[in-house]
């Protein structure tokens, strides 16, 4: 592996990190599980001397996406799909409350016109009874630490787009790499024995909306005596955004507009490894 694809793996490890692997393609396996471990954390930004600034980094939302380039002879084969949402039931329940409040002695009378009918009724304590109905939901089910829902992109590929399911931030993994694969490939080579294997990328994808930067401290005197003249923290912002900017491009990673909260950011991508067991 080149080490251009070493350092998009290392990109922002410490917010998340990210490994992909497969069984070997040959010419009796055709089909091979893809795995992918996820690991999302608090990245501490900027530690480096030269860096102008430094901040902590966390991640809201996150999409894991398995991208299969046009020209690779390779397949999904679609039962095979992690198809995660959250294992949720739901009961409802009625509940009646009988309410009575007491009024005055009376005597009424009572006329029923239409049939001619009159008579009298003596009331001895008149009481007034009202029912309040309440309807309850209980909700039940397994939840982990992260709620997972599989869809697919406006590109056609397979995601799992990641949320916490207690708190804000993610933190951990989502599943067991190791023990649940996220799909099964299909090589369709003729000859599987000759030849460069088909290859797949695994890619963390998020919105600007998604992150979470906090803590942002201006390290370089040039830039803080920019954002003193300037407006302050949203100037901070914008310099931790630039940090962000700059390191996903550098590392190869796409970044379409930081400071736009609907911008599209890739954090971590690595090609699927193919793991020989021993």
């Amino acid at each position: 592996m080149s080490n251009h694809l070493d350092n998009r793996k290392r990109a922002f490890a410490e917010v998340v990190s990210i490994e992909a692997w497969h069984r070997p393609f040959d010419h009796a396996n055709p089909t091979a599980d893809l795995h992918a471990d996820v690991v999302f954390g608090t990245a501490r930004v900027g530690g480096e001397a030269e860096s102008p600034v430094r901040f902590r980094l966390r991640m809201k939302r996150a999409e894991i996406v398995i991208a299969i380039p046009e020209s690779e002879p390779i397949s999904v084969d679609k039962q095979s799909v992690s198809r995660d949402a959250p294992q949720l039931r739901a009961r409802i329940t009625n509940t009646t409350e009988r309410l009575e409040s007491s009024g005055i002695r009376a005597n009424a009378q009572a006329k029923f016109s239409s049939r001619e009918i009159s008579g009298s009724l003596e009331a001895g304590a008149l009481a007034k009874t009202q029912l309040a109905s309440t309807h309850k939901i209980e909700v039940s089910g397994e939840i982990g630490p992260m709620l997972i829902t599989q869809s697919k992109t406006a590109e056609g590929d397979y995601r799992w787009t990641i949320e916490p399911s207690a708190g804000t931030y993610l933190e951990g993994r989502p599943w067991d790499g190791g023990k649940e694969p996220r799909l099964k490939l299909v090589d369709h080579r003729k000859d599987r024995s000759k030849g460069i294997p088909p290859t797949v990328r695994v890619e963390v994808r998020c919105k600007r909306e998604d992150i979470d930067i906090s803590d942002i401290t201006i390290k370089d005197e040039t830039l803080l005596e920019k954002a003193k003249s300037q407006i302050g923290f949203t100037n901070k912002m914008k310099a931790a955004e630039a940090y962000i900017r700059n390191q996903l491009a550098n590392e190869g990673l796409e970044v379409s507009n930081v400071s736009d909260i609907f911008g599209q950011l890739t954090f971590a991508s690595t090609t699927a490894e193919p793991l020989v067991v021993r």
